[in-house]
């Protein structure tokens, strides 16, 4: 039995037994007094880096609707620093998703942080369902946990781990509405939907300080992000040594070059088309890398976590559209504009199609 079948029987099966194990309970909103709760936890752990910043608003929301309340939220390894400083996060507490992650102190910590007597916790599953999610919000102890009543396990009633169930849509809509609107079953909301990440006094020093020290003026330049986990939203490496050329000669801007892990190569070949003078400024973490982007007058990127980041970030971001649909995942920040290839493709984006784009863009006086 190959291990994906294995895993489905043994999901199964856990299923079946926690549906005879946990009670069929649900409350109604208007039983819910949002001035008693003190203490809420949101789980949102088992997606991606964007998905996690299109989930922000939904923090956003939690902080305009429960001022009083200390707000935690249960994030990936490998995106929770993406929430440092969130003015709408009190807490944060980190679920690590790889085996050889999980510490005893590591875990310790996380069920500690979890058992701290919360009055709501929420899971944030949107398009896709987490069991280990579900778990982590049982494990709580919350008296309310609230979930979406989408995307239910087969075989399993509805509000198996949940005793508040917010109805679905009954249609695509894009995904932080999607998040908010688990949260509107409470009549908790917010006009705002932009995706947020916030950065230190101290970051956004060092930040100008790595540009500096490599002689970029970010006022007067525009960073591009070569890479993409999938290699399909990718745009040409070919395009972005065109696009940097035209960037420092039509207009005199630096440009900054990044890329991620392992793309190494990918930046190699850039360097081996682009005439231009480009800075490289590969080999920051996550935050560094926020704190650079911050300031830059332009972003070019692909559909990846980066341009969430940037976007998230306050900075103008402009993005390619791969095989992911801009209307249901692009970042609803004023400050962002992307475009698609018309087969729906990346590769397929026109050069002249993105040149347009980015001189609409720099024209905008509300942006800079």
């Amino acid at each position: 039995m190959r291990l994906p079948a294995v895993e489905k029987y043994f999901k199964a099966a856990l299923l079946k037994a926690l549906g005879l194990l946990l009670p069929d309970r649900r409350h109604q909103a208007r039983e819910v007094d949002l001035s008693l709760i003190r203490r809420v936890i949101v789980i949102r752990q088992h997606d991606q880096l964007g998905d996690l910043l299109l989930s922000t608003p939904a923090f956003r929301a939690l902080r305009q609707a429960l001022p009083q309340a200390q707000i935690t939220v249960v994030a990936r390894q490998y995106t929770y620093r993406v929430l440092e400083h969130n003015p709408d996060i009190d807490r944060i507490l980190v679920f690590p998703e790889k085996l050889y992650q999980a510490t005893p102190a590591k875990l310790w910590r996380l069920w500690q942080g979890l058992r701290q007597g919360c009055d709501l916790a929420v899971v944030l599953n949107t398009i896709s369902h987490s069991l280990s999610s579900d778990i982590l919000a049982r494990l709580t102890g919350a008296r309310y946990i609230l979930g979406s009543a989408e995307n239910p396990f087969p075989g399993a009633r509805p509000n198996l781990f949940y005793n508040l169930l917010a109805p679905g849509f009954g249609e695509r809509v894009h995904e932080t509405r999607r998040n908010l609107r688990i949260l509107e079953y409470l009549n908790i909301r917010t006009k705002d939907m932009g995706e947020s990440c916030a950065l230190s006094p101290q970051e956004e020093e060092q930040g100008r300080d790595i540009l500096y020290k490599n002689h970029i003026m970010p006022e007067r330049t525009v960073g591009i992000h070569l890479g993409a986990y999938n290699v399909c939203n990718r745009w040409p490496y070919q395009n972005y040594a065109a696009l940097a050329d035209w960037l420092v000669k039509d207009f005199g801007f630096q440009v900054a070059v990044f890329w991620g892990p392992g793309e190494d190569e990918l930046g190699e070949r850039f360097l081996g088309l682009v005439k231009g003078d480009v800075k490289v400024l590969s080999g920051l973490d996550i935050r560094q890398l926020a704190s650079v982007m911050k300031p830059l007058r332009l972003m070019v990127c692909n559909d990846t976590g980066v341009m969430h980041l940037s976007a998230a970030l306050g900075t103008p971001t402009f993005a390619i559209f791969g095989r992911s649909e801009p209307e249901f995942w692009r970042p609803l920040n004023r400050n962002f504009y992307g475009v698609r290839g018309l087969d729906k493709t990346c590769a397929s984006a026109e050069l002249e199609v993105v040149q347009s784009g980015i001189k609409r863009m720099l024209s905008r006086r509300d942006l800079f």
